[in-house]
């Protein structure tokens, strides 16, 4: 059989490359930095609330902890008694008649916390006013409180001109109630904002974390069969095996290392959020995906069940997309992780087995990796072309997006996230993953006919003509 001895061939490589110090050290690294960057998800976030909450600093409290805020008013909306409502409020305010540079300058000196806010009105040629210019000035011990006091003084000023005007401010501020617009393409799912950022996050990182280990181990393969090749060690190693079994029980063995190390993310990941969920966002969100009914009420019945609305995003996003992780997308994501990397794991052995001398390893390894890069790139930028159509909620994808997910070239980098996303449902994804593999035993099937023949070359280069030309002569 050509395929004789690929085992002693599988079980010497990997034992060998798991032993080796540079994998050892880069997956530890690799691990402690996947378990850092998914405890920093899950917690960050809540860190953030509780600071943005706790009224140290930017609460709208501590602006009255001013000792004194000086109004200059150069447009005449403000009246007194608006300044005297304030101060009845319990914020020091105090009309000044001095000049914003005198009071400025005033505050700049101060030993305490006080603050000026200069209103002025911008007109243009014909003396009509077209907007008005607000200026907080803050102490040095008093910048903490500055964004809350400017953005207190804004709404201040335009309750002020509002009524200058005679209207209602009521009726003024139920008039200013912002509308959310929405383009959304027919028949495509609706998404939060949360879950239109996962859905532009979660393919640009799957596509880069497989593109590095399906083309690094390539890499290594290559690398391996040309050392072994140029060194002589493969003319020993054909006493005793076959050279297709050589190729077989390499590309079997990186295939197992790298599917190890993906499986190592996914694990690391799901631990470090798990232990992290108490402390974090997760734990927050437990309780809402565990009740299926509470996330598909809609927002407006979570708001009336006094959940957090903020919360309720969060786990509505990533409650649709658990539940995509079905028995089946699970198979459809492994069986494109697997035949994706034997698609390019036996185009690299074939490069490696092409080259005599390592010197020609670099120069032979450039078509194959632009096939990579090609793919690679087909995967990761049309999810940025479609970052327009998920701001605005929208789970559509576009034409080269589909196209990748079908053209065998890029399939491994965007067929996974487009599953885990729910984008192509069981039926798609398995014409996905067939159109993958024909075109794999395809490859493989080069490979038979050509390795033996390959591998026992001495001499320039072959090229990628030659290879076919070899093919067409089997």
């Amino acid at each position: 059989m050509k395929t004789k001895g690929w085992q002693k061939v599988f079980s010497f490589t990997f034992i060998q490359y798991v032993k080796t110090k540079s994998f050892i050290i880069s997956t530890i690294i690799m691990a402690l930095l996947v378990a850092a960057m998914f405890a920093l998800v899950n917690i960050l976030p809540v860190a953030l609330s509780k600071n943005d909450d706790s009224g140290e600093i930017g609460s709208i409290d501590t602006i009255f902890n001013y000792e004194r805020v000086y109004i200059v008013d150069e447009t005449g909306v403000i009246t007194d008694e608006g300044i005297a409502e304030l101060f009845a409020n319990g914020l020091k305010a105090e009309r000044t008649d001095k000049s914003a540079d005198d009071i400025v300058a005033q505050v700049a000196k101060t030993e305490g916390v006080q603050a000026a806010v200069v209103f002025t009105a911008d007109k243009n040629t014909n003396g009509d006013i077209i907007s008005y210019t607000q200026k907080t000035f803050y102490s040095p011990n008093g910048g903490n409180m500055a964004s809350s006091l400017s953005a207190a003084m804004t709404e201040f000023f335009r309750n002020s001109n509002v009524k200058r005007l005679g209207i209602d401010p009521e009726a003024y501020a139920q008039s200013q109630i912002g509308i959310n617009t929405r383009t959304i393409e027919a028949g495509q799912e609706e998404l939060n904002v949360i879950a239109g950022m996962l859905h532009y996050i979660i393919p640009i990182i799957v596509s880069l974390v497989l593109f590095m280990l399906i083309f690094v181990y390539g890499n290594t393969i290559a690398q391996s069969i040309a050392i072994e090749k140029t060194s002589r060690v493969m003319e020993l190693l054909l006493t005793s095996v076959r050279p297709l079994a050589v190729v077989i029980g390499k590309v079997l063995a990186m295939g197992l290392v790298s599917f190890a190390q993906f499986l190592l993310i996914v694990v690391v990941g799901a631990g470090s959020m798990a232990i992290s969920a108490p402390f974090g966002i997760m734990g927050q969100i437990a309780p809402l995906l565990s009740n299926p009914e509470l996330l598909a009420g809609g927002m407006a019945n979570a708001a009336a069940s006094g959940v957090d609305i903020g919360q309720f995003s969060i786990a509505q996003a990533v409650g649709g997309i658990l539940e995509k992780f079905t028995p089946v997308n699970i198979l459809l994501i492994v069986l494109t992780f697997i035949i994706g990397f034997l698609f390019y794991a036996l185009l690299a052995a074939l490069v490696g087995a092409s080259v005599s001398r390592m010197e020609d390893l670099q120069a032979a390894m450039q078509p194959y990796s632009l096939i990579g890069v090609v793919g690679f790139f087909l995967a990761y930028y049309p999810i940025m072309f479609n970052a327009e159509s998920l701001a605005d909620g929208s789970s559509g994808t576009n034409s080269v997006q589909i196209f990748s997910y079908y053209f065998p070239i890029s399939s491994p980098f965007s067929l996974p996230s487009a599953i885990i996303l729910g984008q192509f449902d069981a039926v798609q994804g398995a014409v996905a993953v067939a159109i993958l593999a024909v075109f794999t035993v395809l490859v493989a099937m080069l490979v038979s006919k050509v390795y033996e023949a390959i591998i026992l070359h001495n001499g320039s280069r072959l090229k990628v003509g030659d290879i076919l030309k070899l093919a067409k002569n089997k």
